[in-house]
């Protein structure tokens, strides 16, 4: 019998290379676009602007100490489309779908490292295809339904709260409050065990700090090691319900998506411990970071451009819209990553095997 699929184990063994063919386009990005640093005041737009008219296909070098080579930075919709639309000569599952650098092995986390690579973006063609069917009984009509429902009276609830304080945090006092909640009455998650996942939520926006942090205990500097160590007993008790509770799914099945998770199979075997943690960590990180920063982002936007408020205030049939671009804009997700398979040809560039794309 085959082993359960990890690939955190595999994923490691890939050989990433540099560009192996002439750059098409002359250009050197006025700052680094791997620099986490970049991106703390919001997405630098006007830097993408640029790099998308003057070489929207760059090779961008590798960032300081990276121990992988630089990736192929691609800003055109066309060429994002190709790459993302074609998983067998643009791979997740070899090299990740998210993941910008594997990183050296000291820098690797050994939970997280593993846990952020062992889920359902980063397996190809059918494997992702077949896991992410065994999740749609799930969300059958009526279901969803109620789910509207609830989510409505929470959203009802939460703005009554706020319109009688003359100020509040939109962050703390909304767009955490409600992918939480939604989250957890998806996964059937108790509502005494909730405050937890807001807590568990907070760390792990810490996670890149944290890195630094433990490199500088490796590399006998100062680092902050009550911080660390609160960070790791935190990142131990995320893990260890995450566990118990799917493992209680897996015995006894309810009518929730943490049952359909632990009972999905892959390739005729129930998933491994490794992937039960990814899937863990994608739901209650991914699931709720991205409509949290959707959410504050949108009001962020409207309050930069009140004239686009005024408009959207007199007309509500620009709302659908108005959130697509807010997801656009605001983009809760940076970049995605794939792999060259073989050697390829994105635009008029050349691309060589094994070669990184990331895809902004």
């Amino acid at each position: 019998m085959n082993q359960p699929i990890s690939i955190s184990k595999e994923v490691i063994k890939t050989q990433f290379n540099p560009n192996q063919y002439p750059l098409i386009y002359n250009y050197e990005a006025e700052i680094n676009f791997s620099d986490l640093d970049i991106f703390t005041k919001g997405p630098p737009y006007e830097h993408f602007e640029k790099m998308r008219k003057l070489a929207p296909i760059y090779f961008h070098p590798a960032f300081l100490d990276d121990v992988e080579p630089g990736f192929w930075s691609l800003t055109r919709y066309k060429d994002i489309i190709k790459v993302s639309s074609d998983p067998k000569t643009f791979s997740s599952q070899i090299g990740t779908g998210t993941l910008m650098t594997l990183g050296s092995e000291e820098r690797r986390h050994p939970k997280l490292w593993p846990s952020s690579i062992d889920h359902m973006l980063n397996l190809d063609g059918d494997l992702h295809i077949n896991l992410r069917r065994e999740h749609m009984p799930f969300f059958k009509p009526d279901y969803i339904a109620d789910l509207r429902t609830k989510v409505q009276t929470k959203v009802t609830s939460l703005l009554d709260a706020m319109e009688t304080k003359k100020e509040f945090n939109f962050v703390h006092e909304f767009s955490q409050q409600l992918p939480i909640f939604t989250l957890s009455e998806i996964l059937g998650i108790p509502n005494e065990d909730r405050p937890k996942l807001v807590t568990w939520m907070e760390f792990l926006e810490l996670a890149q700090y944290m890195q630094i942090e433990q490199l500088k205990l490796r590399a006998n500097k100062t680092p902050n090691t009550d911080m660390i160590n609160m960070f790791n007993n935190m990142v131990d008790e995320m893990f260890e319900y995450g566990r118990d509770i799917l493992n209680s799914k897996r015995k006894n099945p309810s009518n929730d998506l943490l049952s359909a998770i632990a009972n999905a199979e892959l390739e005729g075997q129930k998933l491994s411990p490794e992937f039960l943690d990814g899937s863990w960590l994608l739901i209650i990180f991914a699931g709720n970071d991205t409509t949290r920063n959707t959410l504050s982002g949108a009001i962020k936007l409207l309050t930069e451009n009140p004239d686009q408020k005024e408009k959207l205030l007199k007309n509500k049939d620009l709302m659908p819209n108005f959130l697509q671009e807010c997801i656009r804009m605001v983009s809760p997700v940076m970049h995605m990553r794939r792999t060259s398979t073989c050697e390829t040809q994105i635009g008029e560039q050349r691309i060589g095997k094994g070669e990184k794309i990331i895809m902004w």
